[in-house]
């Protein structure tokens, strides 16, 4: 079986990471669909590590609406030199672009569209960004299913029109063999801080996403600061894209809440994963738009205990690894940071394990990826058994 996958873009971001891990899983084994990657836009870092790695990787090269013309002849090229035997629309542009593939390609391919995003408040999405998601609502009853990564954007999306029909949850997956904890001598601790020139008696906070309104970093750094000021010594720490330097605003709050040594800024990282251990606490304080973020399972498969505002899925995928609390409550994230520094290292430890734990049982890669593989096995077979209710939607993983 071979299966395109559409997508908007091959950038660092939790869609692209989901699909990326999905390629590896399944290109690694005879008895998977053998993945073929499409991206929208020019091929990022994402899309050339996947290259690299041997997977057949394509792009539309569609940096400019001028070039859309070219791009949709392109689109047709790709679908019939691959013939795949199935269509796997990613985010809201590669769905649209993927129904518009199953319809140039030659037979009759079954098309699936996978959406990665919450829908809390579609006023806080970009003009152009609910244009096309109130075109995906429109054509949402062409896919044979809809893949979502978890029940709150079901739920969100319905709500805005979405066809409720083959609404499938099947959640994040993480490697527990790649992202795992820091030994009992907290070898990876001292290297990480020791690298970024970190000192070693404050509680690192690492907050790892990118710059974007909806992460709402200004709440994180004021939440930081509270607990500081609480009399807790925390450090903070920033990564991701566009966190290597701030706008005036973002600066001006840091400078208000945090002394300077008290504040890393790294940037965008691939390797997170390398220092990802050494974090006493992992903060995701979004304000909207989560929907399964995947900074969680894997700060929690590394046994790192998180503190995460109630957005999308987070207080479901967090349960006894760490803390929930309302978006927007600086005062709340902090009371959380001050819970997890006052038990100490061996108590973080005890609730990062619980953390762990809760990954390898509900959210392991091979298991999620092997949902997948189940799912276009049946779309291949048209089978009856796809749900018909968004309000009971099958949860795989």
């Amino acid at each position: 079986m071979r299966v395109l996958h559409v997508i908007t873009a091959l950038n660092y971001g939790g869609a692209e990471a989901m699909l990326a891990k999905l390629a590896g899983q399944h290109g690694a084994h005879s008895a998977y669909p053998d993945p073929v990657i499409l991206s929208l836009l020019p091929l990022g870092r994402v899309g050339q590590e996947m290259a690299a790695r041997g997977v057949a990787v394509e792009t539309l090269g569609l940096n400019t609406i001028r070039r859309l013309p070219e791009a949709m002849a392109r689109l047709t090229h790709v679908v019939r030199r691959y013939e795949p035997d199935l269509i796997q629309g990613w985010m809201y542009h590669g769905n649209i672009a993927a129904a518009w593939a199953a319809r140039v390609a030659r037979g009759n391919v079954p098309m699936l569209w996978n959406i990665r995003h919450s829908l809390h408040d579609i006023r806080a999405e970009k003009r152009t960004s609910r244009l096309v998601i109130r075109a995906g609502a429109l054509l949402s009853r062409r896919p044979r299913a809809t893949i979502y990564n978890s029940a709150a954007s079901v739920r969100q999306h319905v709500a805005h029109g979405y066809a409720p029909e083959g609404a499938i949850v099947i959640p994040n997956g993480f490697d527990p063999r790649y992202f795992k904890p820091d030994g009992p001598a907290g070898n990876c601790r001292f290297r990480m801080r020791e690298r970024f020139g970190i000192e070693p008696g404050p509680t690192l906070v690492a907050v790892i996403a990118r710059r974007h309104p909806m992460k709402d970093h200004a709440t994180a750094i004021e939440a930081v600061g509270r607990a500081r000021r609480m009399g807790h010594d925390v450090h903070l720490l920033l990564a991701g894209a566009g966190t290597d330097a701030l706008p005036p605003d973002l600066q001006s709050t840091c400078d208000y809440w945090l002394p300077r040594n008290r504040l890393s800024l790294l940037g965008d990282r691939s390797d997170v994963a390398d220092w990802l251990p050494g974090c006493d606490i992992v903060a995701l304080s979004s304000a909207w738009g989560e929907s399964f973020p995947n900074i969680l399972g894997e700060a929690m498969a590394c046994g790192v205990p998180c503190v995460a505002t109630d957005v999308g899925d987070s207080r479901s995928i967090i349960g006894e690894g760490g803390y929930c609390v309302p978006p927007g409550d600086p005062a709340a994230i902090a009371k959380a940071i001050v819970l997890l520094s006052d038990i100490g290292t061996q108590g973080r430890r005890r609730k990062g394990e619980l953390g762990r734990q809760r990954v390898i049982k509900e959210f392991s890669l091979p298991a999620v990826a092997a949902r997948y593989a189940e799912l276009y096995d049946t779309v291949l077979r048209r089978s009856p058994s796809l749900p018909d209710k968004a309000g009971m939607p099958r949860c795989a993983g």
